[in-house]
């Protein structure tokens, strides 16, 4: 099976990669393109974007998490009966962790078979995006570079030169020029992009910037170069086995305060045959019937108040957590958990269920990559079947946090021990206690940990 695809990236971030990405994939959407869009890295909030512009959830592509053949079964597997493929870079194009860039996005383009449409922010630059773009091409020769963006363009003097020096020093075509708008970009905060569930006019705003976009871009030619150059989807198996847990009910927490789940992890979930309850701690007065909760992350400090409000709801959510029944929460839903939030002087209570209070800072406390060591007291790894050391010796996931903890008890249980990365105090993660487990790590559902199957089976055995 051959598809059009191609990878857009920078030259480094925030280059306005994301809004073209978004703009994209709404323009081909209205054109008739059955797209499938995917993101590289473990990010959260540009998926939301981008799936919101393309009509379908946007797959997560993670070097970290994901061994080469796994990123290639869950993209062949999502790409199945699409038109084309777009993935979303991170930072830019040969930036990664490994110095030899085998976790670049151009390592990525290249195992995919992928073509790259380069964004570059001209600001301040004429004549020199030549030796530039020069440079990306004689650097990995290997790379298929098909054409460029110029974005932050000041104007039609500007334009000219831009194009007069690609076009006497290059091969490259430019696929489109986009000036600095108001209207291409988004409201940003202290952890990042303002999040598509948060915005009102969500649609209003997908649409806009896929009119900017199509006016901007030249579409056709974009199509005309990826028919050129066509990716051959292989059939791959990523392995994913599952356990069957019919009958049981999931309550997954899901609102403005509380959006950071993977949709793959979903899937997989549902695929277990969980029947899954979504449940708003901020609008519901209390949980749905179920056997579990799910408590992703998100921003519940700038919901704060709201949430402190709804009483009847943090009493619920206490109770269940006192029973015993299992629950899973990741950052945001820790912080949820615990006796309150402390941000910008005035402090929220919370469902004081964790014997923990949370401060807001102003840097991240926790960024980036982290490496777990699972300790004997986590909850899912209990029983004959599981040799934790030999199984899952280092978990790999991802933390952001600028949330600290307060008045840690010294006798309270840890699931994770930190290998790489912060935590809750530098040392560990994920707070043990009854059948909750809550820390600031991001995990993954995926080979290396399969955590939708551990979960999904320690909650079959708490309702037998």
């Amino acid at each position: 099976m051959t598809m059009q695809g191609f990878l857009l990236s920078a030259t480094r971030r925030s280059s306005g990669k994301t809004m073209i990405a978004m703009g994209l994939c709404r323009a081909l959407r209205n054109r008739g393109v059955n797209l499938a869009p995917f993101k590289k890295g473990p990010d959260y909030i540009d998926p939301m974007w981008i799936g919101t512009a393309a009509g379908k959830p946007c797959v997560n592509l993670d070097f970290n998490s994901m061994t080469e053949q796994e990123i290639a079964g869950k993209f062949a597997c999502h790409c199945r009966g699409q038109d084309m493929a777009l993935v979303e870079g991170t930072m830019g194009l040969f930036d990664g962790v490994s110095i030899s860039g085998t976790d670049s996005n151009a390592a990525l383009a290249k195992q995919l078979g992928l073509s790259v449409i380069l964004v570059v922010d001209c600001k301040g630059m004429t004549r020199g995006i030549a030796p530039l773009l020069i440079g990306y091409q004689a650097f990995d020769p290997e790379l298929n570079l098909i054409g460029v963006i110029l974005n932050n363009v000041s104007g039609q003097r500007h334009e000219s030169k831009l194009r007069s020096a690609i076009r006497n020093y290059t091969d490259l075509p430019v696929i489109g020029v986009m000036a600095h708008q108001a209207e291409m970009t988004i409201d940003e905060r202290h952890i990042g992009l303002l999040t598509s569930v948060e915005d009102p006019h969500v649609t209003r705003s997908v649409e806009k910037i896929a009119s900017i976009a199509e006016s901007a871009l030249d579409i056709d030619l974009l199509i005309n170069l990826l028919k050129q150059h066509r990716i051959d989807l292989m059939h791959q198996d990523y392995g994913e086995q599952l356990p069957c847990v019919k009958g049981l009910r999931l309550g997954i927490a899901r609102d403005q305060a509380f959006s950071f789940y993977y949709c793959d992890d979903i899937e997989a979930i549902e695929r277990a045959g969980i029947d899954i309850h979504y449940f708003s701690p901020l609008e519901d007065g209390g949980l749905p019937e179920v056997d579990a909760l799910l408590i992703g992350g998100g921003f519940p400090e700038l919901h704060a108040e709201r949430l402190e409000c709804n009483s009847s709801m943090l009493a619920s959510i206490a109770g269940f957590c006192g029973s015993g029944r299992p629950v899973y929460a990741e950052c945001g839903g820790l912080m949820y958990l615990a006796r309150s939030i402390g941000w910008q002087g005035r402090r929220h209570r919370m469902a004081g269920y964790l014997p923990v209070d949370v401060r807001m800072n102003e840097r991240p406390i926790g960024r980036g990559y982290v490496a777990l060591a699972p300790t004997d007291r986590h909850l899912w790894h209990q029983g004959p079947e599981f040799a934790i050391s030999q199984s899952f010796p280092v978990v790999k996931a991802h933390e952001f946090h600028h949330s600290s903890i307060e008045g840690i008890d010294e006798d309270i249980d840890y699931a994770w021990e930190i290998v790489r990365g912060h935590g809750v105090d530098g040392r560990h993660d994920g707070f043990v206690r009854q059948g909750v487990l809550a820390g600031f790590s991001h995990l993954r559902n995926t080979q290396g940990y399969p955590w939708v199957e551990h979960f999904t089976r320690y909650i079959a055995q708490n309702h037998a």
